[in-house]
């Protein structure tokens, strides 16, 4: 901003989309001295103008791009670069400039209007724009009372399990003896696929570090176990241990994430809006508030292109399909109807008095759920369905979008898609899903994940020791 003073460009800053961006707000008619004096102080070093997704070396703005047509662009810094075998990262700080012009109306009333959207403001009366620019005002004074800020905290809980402690696997053999193998995917329900470890938590921490700085606290709930990387001092991480929130200790141990789902919301200190992650959900750019609730509160959710047909669904089928059968005849038995869309594999925003509700409300099926240490045809998926179809008919829950990628490791061509997912950087979130990988591939596909993960994650977190 100080070089703004330094030419005498008049200037406001603030209301920007995200609140970890920088902003700057200028008049129009000022847009040419402005980029002439970004191309003098700029002209050297790694800066860049950001116009739409296209970068452009600030010394060639000018011959690259149409500079009056432009309603605004994101000033670029490049701070660090990273390289792997297989791929090459840059980290940038980023100022937004904003351009402001003046509007007739149809009466005396002189308008300055901002020629790109900003969800915060988008015109203001000539005196006040001038008083304004003219005394550098931080339009971010007047906003925190807006009705579209968000005030509730939100925290973020994820379920881990380190599938290669001898101890847990040896437990979990003793246990697995006893389930039934007749379900769909000989007998899924205890497969290593479930329970593999790349790290993938580590790389989770750093992507909510690094695009989603809103989160208060991060919850991570295990079976006792600690990542023997993991930073346990820091105060935003507490690890919860499945006995700390389960009601009927006889259900423990437990290998079954349904069933965990059911006590997720009996963490103590967890805030009423949370997002769950499986642990191997990243966040892959940056994140708001207002990408996974509205700023009254409303959850939103991310319906996939699949349906459960619960006609076309027997006990022969998979765990997830005859869990999400039983949520609908459930919400059927109240509403006479049920969505029936299955969720995006993104972070779940989640209501903690809704769970409650839910809880109470079928006690039993709950209960029959909690019990099952394996995924089984008694489950229920309260967080990942059942939340979104009930809180929808009680008007707590809305279908949104958001940008995504479902990553199966098992597909042959999933070395491409990583670079895909790498150089575009589409995709706010992606999921890596371990699933039928071929003991074959199983080798190159760990070292291609990891490569990919330590490329799009270089930057070690606060959570790490």
């Amino acid at each position: 901003m100080d070089f703004c003073k330094l030419v005498n460009i008049p200037f406001m800053t603030g209301a920007t989309e995200d609140p970890w961006m920088k902003g700057i707000h200028i008049d129009y008619k000022d847009m040419n001295l402005f980029v002439s004096m970004l191309q003098y102080w700029f002209s050297e070093g790694d800066y860049y103008l950001k116009v739409d997704n296209d970068f452009f070396l600030i010394k060639n703005i000018k011959k690259k791009v149409d500079i009056p047509q432009l309603k605004y662009f994101d000033l670029i810094h490049i701070e660090n670069e990273y390289s792997t075998k297989s791929f090459s990262n840059k980290y940038y700080s980023l100022i937004r400039i904003y351009f402001w012009s003046k509007q007739e109306t149809y009466s005396d009333l002189v308008l300055y209007t901002i020629k790109g959207s900003n969800k915060f403001i988008s015109k203001l009366t000539i005196d006040t724009f001038k008083s304004y620019v003219n005394c550098n005002k931080n339009l971010d004074e007047y906003l925190e009372s807006s009705s579209i800020c968000y005030s509730f905290p939100i925290d973020a809980v994820i379920t881990w399990v380190n599938g290669d402690d001898t101890e847990w696997k040896a437990e979990k053999d003793l246990y697995s003896n006893n389930i039934n193998d007749s379900l769909e995917g000989e007998g899924r329900a205890n497969k290593d696929e479930r329970f593999r470890n790349r790290n993938e938590l580590k790389y989770l921490l750093r992507s909510i570090e690094m695009f989603a700085p809103f989160i208060r606290k991060i919850f991570i709930v295990t079976c006792g176990q600690t990542p023997e990387w993991l930073d346990i001092s820091n105060e935003k991480i507490t690890l919860i241990d499945h006995k700390d929130i389960y009601k009927n200790k006889d259900a423990l141990p437990t290998f079954n994430s349904s069933s965990i789902e059911t006590q997720l919301h009996h963490i103590d200190g967890l805030s009423e809006h949370f997002l769950y992650f499986n642990d191997d959900f990243m966040l892959t750019d940056f994140c708001t508030p207002s990408d996974f609730f509205f700023a009254n509160g409303i959850m939103k959710y991310f319906p996939s292109e699949n349906r459960v047909y619960e006609a076309d669904i027997d006990d022969s089928r998979e765990e997830y399909l005859l869990s999400d059968r039983n949520a609908i005849n459930l919400i059927k038995n109240d509403f006479g109807k049920s969505g029936n869309d299955i969720m995006l594999h993104c972070p779940y925003p989640s209501r903690r008095s809704l769970l409650y509700f839910l809880e109470n409300k079928f006690e039993a099926a709950f209960s029959k759920c909690e019990k099952e240490r394996f995924r089984s045809k008694n489950d229920l998926r309260p967080i990942a369905f059942m939340q979104y179809h009930y809180g929808f008919q009680k008007g707590l829950a809305v279908p949104s979008k958001l940008s995504h990628r479902y990553l199966a490791l098992y597909k042959k061509t999933i070395d491409k898609q990583f670079n895909g997912v790498f150089k575009t950087r589409k995709y706010k979130t992606i999921c890596i899903n371990d699933v039928a990988v071929p003991e074959d591939r199983l080798l190159p596909v760990n070292d291609m994940t990891i490569d990919f993960l330590e490329s799009y994650f270089p930057l070690k977190s606060s959570f790490e020791k």
